[in-house]
């Protein structure tokens, strides 16, 4: 008998922080679940954290390791998945222990469709990391004006993979932003659920901040390349996108949470060097011209 709910964690390189999430979804009260972990072809000790906890059918482990993608991961997590409710967590992050028997009756009880899950970043001391926490994921924001759930926090019905397909593989980074508008376009409801609670690391070195930034800008090529005609990307040679972050409207989004004028400066200096970070990344991958390359639409 298949199990009701199917959480898939993609993973790459990462054995510490999956065996974070799995310890946690192993403390369920629920008994009617799966973890498929898709493995985006590993090069160290995280598959055997994942043989670790192999329990007969509860945790599975899958390999995609053709195209290097979480989204291509979490395509092969969902054609792994047997659940009518499919869930997505990243790898390092941790859930309460009625996580999957809260996503499950709100998937079924309500017959919800598409629901993003309210996103707690939990951050150690530092300068990078409070300003992570001040500017994490406003998940209710991205529902309402941008149209889609990030994937950490996504919990979807087997029924809309069905209808619009799956994640685009092609995309480094914003597949859960084109997947999310295509959920919208095809009619279905998408929801939040602040009363399901994930909890998300807060990235706490500047350079790692900076890299993923550089990541969302790749991503951001690669979706003018493969949907521009769906989605209003600014060309990589844009000046706007060299201009300092505006100070108003910084301050009204993070400023006010920090300790004191120096830390807001800091913050500050951080936000503008993750712009400029995201726009080398546009630009770097717009040169290259790998964002233009065919491959298979996920529709």
């Amino acid at each position: 008998m298949s199990p009701a709910t199917s959480i898939v964690v993609p993973v790459y390189n990462d054995p510490d922080g999956l065996e974070r999430t799995l310890e946690s979804l192993a403390d369920q009260t629920a008994e009617d679940y799966e973890v498929v972990v898709a493995d985006n072809g590993s090069t160290d000790g995280t598959a055997a954290v994942a043989r670790e906890f192999a329990d007969g059918d509860r945790v599975r482990r899958v390999v995609a390791d053709a195209v290097q993608s979480s989204y291509a991961a979490r395509n092969a997590g969902v054609e792994a998945a047997d659940g009518d409710v499919v869930a997505f967590l990243d790898a390092d992050m941790w859930v309460d222990a009625d996580y999957v028997a809260s996503i499950t009756r709100l998937m079924e009880a309500d017959d919800r469709d598409y629901v993003g899950c309210r996103v707690e970043v939990v951050a150690d001391d530092g300068l990078v990391a409070r300003y992570r926490r001040a500017t994490g994921f406003d998940v209710e924001r991205y529902l309402r004006e941008k149209r889609f759930a990030p994937t950490c926090c996504l919990v979807t019905r087997r029924r809309v993979f069905e209808a619009v397909g799956r994640f685009d593989s092609r995309l480094r980074s914003n597949g859960d932003l084109e997947f999310g508008r295509r959920v919208a376009a095809a009619g279905f409801d998408l929801d939040y659920a602040p009363e399901v609670t994930v909890y998300h690391p807060a990235r706490s070195s500047l350079g790692a901040v900076l890299a993923q930034s550089a990541r969302i800008g790749r991503g951001r090529a690669e979706l003018r390349a493969h949907h521009g005609d769906r989605f209003d990307v600014r060309h990589p040679l844009d000046p706007r996108q060299f201009l300092p972050v505006n100070p108003l409207a910084f301050r009204d989004r993070a400023g006010d949470a920090a300790d004191g004028p120096a830390e807001a400066a800091g913050w500050y200096l951080v936000a503008c060097l993750q712009k400029w970070a995201l726009a080398a990344g546009h630009l770097r991958e717009s040169a290259l011209g790998s964002a233009g390359e065919p491959s298979p639409d996920p529709r």
